[in-house]
């Protein structure tokens, strides 16, 4: 933070990737929240980083026609949201406009683009990660503030579900009564269609009185309390006293499918269960699985993908670098009868060990035949080196590619076309409205 704040008035000229309006001051780029190009601000600096400012933008003068009241009281202050004073249509035409310039920086052309999709704007968040302070005595929960590491001092948050939103509050309180206050860094919260749970972070042992309390919040708020020491592998369900403690999974349906998947709190899902579903239905429709083809769905994780590409009728092998994303995923295919359409395997998809010819072995010792078509969701870093080894399996000819990250999905498009791919179709789905978040699906045929 700048020791003397300093206002300057700008005339935004663009909109970043990350939503922040970008202008000129002295010479130098400026880059100011709740700001939208053709506008001019007045820009109080609060940040300075290498050459560039950053600041908190305050309309001066006429508005973008695309402005819009935010829903959220809380924005620009909170960093949970960038979008919330931009219109839905413009923030999805701001979202394909950064994708379409990562694909041109590639060199990449798509035949053809699908209508943006939008389905819900506010309470779709069923997972976060939130820090916890206290200052003066008062505990804040929240996302953390833009420019800064310090908690935004939330009572609730439209962006995630209301259940969860509603935890902010007695969360406040719970804490604040706990012994050490101040040792609780972070809470995550994750729901499922049923159920809620709370992996609460604690730098110091928690004592006889805060687990009396922490029992009285479960029991009250009806949610799931896991306490957690350090890493991941410290997760401790919370004693309640009704036998041995064990974490539960939390469970998210697939209607379209007939499906029901459990997953551990802590374990990667997509946090908008309706979009996620788009993404599913869409996928499945370019990929139009054959029954009984082989399909090689690429950084499967718990089955996302995987489930309902065998319930319509291929044979799928799933492969992800987790273990218990696989052990999973296997749980998952036998709870609803796939066990027989599904073959998961733990490997590392970043080593030489899982080329083409790896993958093919695999397909061929599971099912007899090699993989037709590939699914790939990979991490931001996107699909990596082995891409090309994947592509170029002589039986495969079709490619369905979800990606959170324009960049490396267009580095990675590159390679497909350079493998005699084309980008047949690609289409921006707003995982996270009123964010920078960028979620795409491409499909490419050979």
């Amino acid at each position: 933070m700048a020791k003397n704040p300093v206002e300057v008035e700008v005339a935004i000229e663009t909109l970043a990737v990350d939503g922040l309006g970008g202008g000129d001051h002295q010479e130098r780029p400026i880059w100011v929240r709740n700001a939208l190009p053709g506008e001019v601000v007045s820009a109080r600096i609060v940040k300075r980083r290498g050459g560039a400012r950053y600041a908190d933008g305050q309309l001066l003068g006429t508005a973008h026609p695309e402005r819009i009241p935010s829903a959220c009281q809380y924005f620009p202050r909170c960093g949970g949201c960038v979008l919330q004073h931009a219109s839905g249509d413009y923030q999805l035409a701001h979202k394909q406009g950064a994708l379409a310039a990562s694909l041109k920086a590639q060199g990449v052309e798509a035949h053809c683009w699908r209508r943006p999709s939008s389905l819900v704007r506010l309470g779709y968040r069923t997972k976060a990660r939130l820090g916890v302070r206290v200052v003066g005595g008062q505990v804040l929960v929240g996302f953390r503030e833009s420019f800064s590491n310090r908690v935004a001092k939330l009572q609730s948050c439209q962006t995630l579900t209301p259940e969860l939103s509603a935890l902010i509050q007695p969360l406040k309180s719970l804490i604040g009564a706990l012994s050490a206050p101040a040792s609780i860094p972070q809470v995550e919260l994750a729901q499922g269609d049923d159920a809620r749970a709370l992996m609460l972070r604690h730098l110091e042992p928690l004592n006889p009185e805060d687990l009396g309390l922490l029992t009285r919040f479960a029991r009250e708020q009806d949610v799931q309390v896991i306490l957690q020491s350090g890493g991941y592998d410290t997760l401790q369900a919370l004693d309640m006293g009704q036998g041995v403690p064990a974490i539960k999974p939390l469970a998210y349906q697939l209607p379209e499918y007939g499906l029901s998947l459990l997953f551990q709190p802590d374990q990667f899902t997509q946090v908008n269960a309706l979009m996620n579903r788009e993404l599913i239905r869409t996928a499945l429709a370019y990929l139009m699985p054959r029954r009984g083809e082989v399909i090689a769905d690429l950084f499967c994780g718990i089955g996302n993908f995987s489930l309902p590409l065998a319930r319509s009728g291929a044979r799928v092998v799933g492969i992800e670098a987790s273990e218990r994303a696989i052990a999973s995923a296997e749980d998952n295919a036998g709870r609803n009868g796939l066990a027989h359409r599904c073959h998961f395997k733990a490997q590392n998809l970043y080593t030489p060990m899982e080329g083409g010819e790896a993958l093919e072995r695999t397909a061929q010792a599971a099912f007899g035949a090699a993989p037709s078509a590939l699914l790939l969701d990979p991490p931001r870093s996107g699909a990596g080196e082995r891409l090309a080894d994947w592509a170029k399996i002589p039986s495969v000819e079709r490619v369905a590619y979800v990606s959170c990250n324009p960049e490396t999905f267009a580095a990675d498009a590159r390679t497909l076309a350079a493998c005699g791919y084309r980008l047949h179709e690609v289409g921006v789905y707003d995982m996270f409205p009123n964010t920078s978040h960028i979620e795409t699906l491409g499909f490419f045929v050979r």
